[in-house]
């Protein structure tokens, strides 16, 4: 039984994207997401950063002296085109490292998935003191193939807005640039003022063929999500997350989970078009019966090997008595 339990999850050891699936299985909350919040009164479950940024963080945000810029628009886009710019080419892959060597990776090497973009997107933009918070979509049910941007709440606006910044895309619609969920609407109704634009013209762009990127967008509209926290500095300095990272990236994460620092994910009901939600809940269950019921049968596996050990002691002891 054990061996059968075990067994039913190997498929998903085969692939990175699966090992993600199990991740997002554990993560996915019932609750819908809801967007019309604001930095001021965010919700109580949400994983907001409380610890300050680390010194590093904080010298790099100085070094782009933002303070002298006019917006936090500006400021926005002067931190973005600051991981964009660090190096033309990107190399490709995702660096699987803690906070420092990611952001390093991506400024010395041009190395990063859009995750990697958007946790050091979001450490320079929390040492900064700009409130931000991660969009996602998937292709697959929520596996591995799929995106992450950052959407980066305006202060002096009073408003969110969206940047891809692995990508180097920002959008607008009438000339106004857009939050997450406008966007989302806009590709829903295919507004025909929407457009993208480059952060960095400097940099390359996400796609050489503009038609390319928005069949990516719209392929991504069924399968929405909010990641419920901007705790890039708390699961980064969390004991558990530090300990599990030297055996391997998927450990790190389950550590996170069970330590409470690794956000949740919050589903946008009207985007699970795919149903894949209702797969996903099977799957965590099914998950958490293995999780809980693989170390029950260990146990009872070795109990019962050593009772048996000491019932073939006894007995070999009474035929040793009974021949004297």
């Amino acid at each position: 039984m054990l061996l059968l339990l075990l067994g039913s999850l190997l498929p998903f050891f085969g692939s990175g994207t699966e090992l993600v699936r199990l991740r997002n299985a554990l993560l996915i909350d019932e609750l819908p997401a809801q967007g019309s919040w604001t930095p001021e009164q965010p919700p109580p479950d949400f994983l907001w950063e409380q610890l300050q940024a680390p010194e590093f963080f904080r010298r790099q945000v100085k070094s782009l002296q933002l303070e002298r810029l006019p917006s936090d628009w500006d400021r926005a886009m002067a931190i973005a085109t600051h991981l964009l710019t660090g190096q033309p080419t990107l190399l490709g892959g995702p660096t699987k490292a803690d906070l420092r060597s990611t952001y390093e990776a991506i400024i010395g090497e041009g190395k990063g998935y859009c995750a990697d973009f958007t946790r050091s997107y979001t450490a320079l933009a929390l040492a900064a003191g700009m409130p931000v918070r991660s969009w996602a979509f998937s292709f697959d049910g929520y596996g591995g193939h799929g995106h992450v941007w950052v959407e980066v709440w305006l202060r002096d606006r009073q408003r969110w807005q969206l940047l891809d910044v692995y990508n180097n895309y920002y959008f607008t619609a009438g000339g106004e640039p857009l939050a997450a969920m406008e966007l989302r609407q806009a590709l829903l109704k295919n507004d025909p003022a929407l457009r993208l634009h480059l952060i960095a013209p400097q940099a390359r762009p996400g796609y050489a063929d503009e038609r390319k990127a928005w069949d990516y967008f719209r392929r991504g509209l069924p399968e929405w999500y909010l990641w419920w926290g901007n705790n890039a500095f708390d699961y980064d300095q969390s004991k558990a997350v530090r300990w599990s990272s030297r055996l391997g990236r998927g450990l790190e994460q389950l550590a996170a989970i069970a330590a409470g620092v690794h956000p949740h994910i919050r589903v946008l009901p009207e985007a699970d078009e795919t149903r894949a939600l209702e797969n996903m809940e099977r799957l965590k269950l099914w998950l958490l019966a293995v999780l809980v019921g693989s170390p029950l049968l260990a146990g009872l596996t070795v109990y019962a090997g050593l009772r048996c050990r000491r019932d073939r002691r006894r007995a070999l002891a009474g035929q040793a008595e009974a021949a004297r």
